[in-house]
């Protein structure tokens, strides 16, 4: 009876022990692909600045009575480090693209959002940068520093636009040469 106890429990410990590989196999069977790229650059913008809110205001409906009408440009800018010494940048914003106006950048939907009312982003020159567009070249130092500065304003896309909140939401890629 003994015998026979023993040769069950060895039976259970290899069984256990065979399943035990077969699912260590199946786990080996994972792979886990690293990669990366050391670059002599990381461009970028300054930790503190990567999340920016641009305070836009309130405007009151009489300011748009026909598409095209603009609110005043508010500024925006960010800080530039390790880029290569004496280099360009470009910006490049991206977002919902407005429904009148490609250019533009498309208020967030919600019930109780503004319409016919898009954001207008522009470069240094206050010349409209459309969305998916490369910004001019912004300059960086001999430490490989800079600024890059902007503007953002409201615009009417129609001719009727109608009260509500308006905001929207961009992001942007910085190539450097």
């Amino acid at each position: 009876m003994k015998k026979h106890i023993k040769q069950t429990l060895l039976s259970l410990l290899c069984g256990g022990l065979l399943i035990h590989s077969a699912a260590a196999y199946e786990l080996g069977r994972v792979n886990i692909e690293l990669s990366g790229e050391i670059v002599a650059y990381s461009c970028g913008v300054e930790v503190s600045q990567a999340n920016k809110k641009v305070e836009l205001g309130r405007w009151a409906l009489k300011n748009f009575r026909a598409a095209g009408d603009k609110t005043q440009s508010m500024p925006f800018s960010f800080q530039l480090q390790n880029c290569p010494p004496s280099s360009a940048v470009t910006f490049v914003f991206s977002g919902k693209k407005d429904k009148q106006d490609s250019s533009l950048l498309a208020i967030n939907e919600g019930a109780s959002a503004a319409g016919f009312v898009a954001v207008e982003i522009l470069d240094s020159q206050k010349n409209r940068l459309p969305v998916e567009t490369k910004s001019p070249k912004i300059a960086m130092d001999i430490n490989g520093n800079g600024q890059a500065q902007f503007y953002a304003n409201y615009i009417a896309t129609g001719n009727r636009p109608t009260p509500g909140i308006a905001d929207a939401d961009a992001t942007f890629m910085i190539t450097y040469d």
